[in-house]
């Protein structure tokens, strides 16, 4: 296969990645604490085109990884107390099938039990590692900045926040959770809010716009491929006769 056609396919293949990852960025726009996704490429050793004059050095790149941009999004008040938000670094830790799981999406609920959970369902945890369970009493649970919960004036529980010293190395694991495998975790320097919640940091007019050049530099790259194709065709027709 002639160097054109390799790199015009190498192209188009990264092309689709980084356009999965931008529709998937926009698709989650509006998802509560979801954090944009960005590829990162690494370039190949250099190798010698398949030219019989002059060859030169081709340089092929592919994804690497899928990097997360970690930034906080806009936090907004909903008016729920048992909607939260974390200000600064952290996750909310919440029980998981096999070990706690963490998420920044704060959208909490009481269940028939009691429990605080997730949209999901899943308990979200104390900073003990305990499901937290909270009895009204007809009082609104009033939540702190360190995220101690007390019903009228008593505290019935706390919040578990914590963070990592590599967060960028959480594996996204859907339902907006992430799993720190083993990677250890401590008490976050973030703090609770309190009837609000943390936006999606998707910019989407930034996601609407990568859409398009990528849609346009992958119209390129088809150009390239088959341009080389009916180049080959043509030469072979010709060799033919």
């Amino acid at each position: 296969m002639d160097s054109a056609m390799l790199l015009g396919l190498q192209s188009q293949r990264l092309l689709q990645r980084r356009m999965d990852i931008a529709a998937n960025n926009l698709a989650n726009v509006s998802t509560t604490g979801f954090k944009a996704d960005q590829m990162v490429v690494e370039e190949f050793a250099p190798s010698e085109a398949f030219s019989n004059e002059g060859p030169r050095d081709i340089r092929f790149s592919r994804d690497l990884t899928v990097a997360r941009d970690l930034r906080q999004g806009p936090i907004t008040a909903t008016g729920n107390p048992l909607d939260l938000a974390i200000e600064g670094p952290g996750y909310f830790t919440v029980q998981g099938p096999e070990g706690p799981l963490f998420t920044r999406d704060g959208a909490f609920t009481l269940d028939g039990a009691g429990q605080l959970v997730t949209g999901e369902g899943r308990p979200v945890l104390n900073q003990t590692g305990a499901p937290i369970v909270i009895d009204p009493r007809g009082e609104q649970p009033s939540i702190d900045r360190q995220g101690v919960i007390r019903i009228a004036g008593v505290e019935a529980g706390r919040i578990g926040i914590v963070q990592f010293d590599r967060p960028g190395a959480l594996e996204r694991i859907g339902e907006n959770l992430w799993d720190a495998g083993d990677q250890a975790f401590f008490p976050a320097e973030g703090e609770v809010m309190q009837a609000a919640l943390e936006s999606s940091n998707v910019i989407a007019i930034v996601e609407m716009t990568n859409l398009i050049q990528i849609s346009r530099a992958y119209e390129s790259a088809a150009r390239i491929v088959r341009s080389a194709d009916d180049l080959r065709q043509r030469t072979i027709d010709r060799l033919g006769r």
